[in-house]
């Protein structure tokens, strides 16, 4: 089984009291990020997502985005990123082009999301961490993740769309679980006691791979910033003594 879901439970399982998600004075274990998770998929059981439905996650860079995402892989489900700026049109279009039955969205561009997700049917949940936190608090954790092959999809990343309409790529658990497997034991080297700068935006798949996926595998801790500011990121690189930094030109 090549779920991306299970590099988190192999995670959990080594080192479950090690922070996995930092966003301020907000922390997740990786016992506390797994449990939430398996909380998640259950809660997407109940509103009907099976496996290899789409499930739309329109959030900024907190952990209710890892939350999310790590829930509907432990689901079997297939992940939609999405930009949080988008409008109700833009949002109708993803849900629609991807056949998404559900959405995760922030509260800060709330009426968007939820005329986008109205024209097309899916289920909207508006959640900050808070109250991601509440939605799943008396859900019981599923038991174990749902079997998921190298081939099977996990996640849909639209294109920029500079040419034309954006375009939904198909990424599969074993595409990006080598993806993340190259970047942790070659390119960035990342071990369970580094702490990875989370700047870069998870709807992209740089931050999604190189950043969440990539600090899962490896055990290591990720801090958040919810939209990148080099003062910010100054200031947490001190605070966390954060080891390993991934930024595109314009950032450095």
């Amino acid at each position: 089984m090549t779920s991306l879901s299970n590099n988190l439970v192999a995670s959990k399982d080594r080192n479950p009291d090690r922070i996995a998600l930092r966003c301020d004075d907000l922390e997740f274990t990786y016992a506390e990020l797994h449990s939430a998770a398996s909380r998640v998929a259950t809660l997407l059981e109940q509103a009907g997502i099976e496996p290899g439905d789409r499930v739309g996650v329109m959030l900024p860079n907190t952990p209710a985005f890892a939350i999310a995402y790590y829930g509907i892989m432990y689901r079997g489900a297939v992940a939609v990123p999405m930009n949080p700026l988008l409008k109700a049109r833009e949002v109708a279009f993803y849900l629609s082009n991807s056949g998404a039955k559900a959405l995760f969205a922030t509260p800060a561009f709330a009426d968007e999301a939820s005329a986008g997700a109205d024209e097309t049917g899916s289920q909207c949940w508006i959640v900050d961490d808070a109250g991601l936190m509440d939605l799943i608090a008396d859900l019981p954790a599923q038991e174990s993740p749902v079997e998921r092959g190298p081939d099977d999809l996990a996640v849909i990343l639209h294109t920029s769309g500079t040419t034309g309409k954006p375009k939904g790529a198909m990424l599969t658990h074993g595409n990006l679980g080598r993806n993340a497997d190259v970047s942790v034991r070659t390119l960035v080297e990342t071990g369970p006691d580094d702490v990875v700068m989370g700047c870069l935006p998870l709807f992209h798949v740089f931050g999604l791979t190189c950043g969440l996926n990539g600090a899962v595998l490896a055990g290591a801790t990720l801090t958040l910033i919810p939209r990148f500011d080099p003062r910010k990121a100054l200031e947490v690189i001190e605070r966390d003594a954060v080891t390993v930094f991934e930024g595109v030109p314009t950032m450095y």
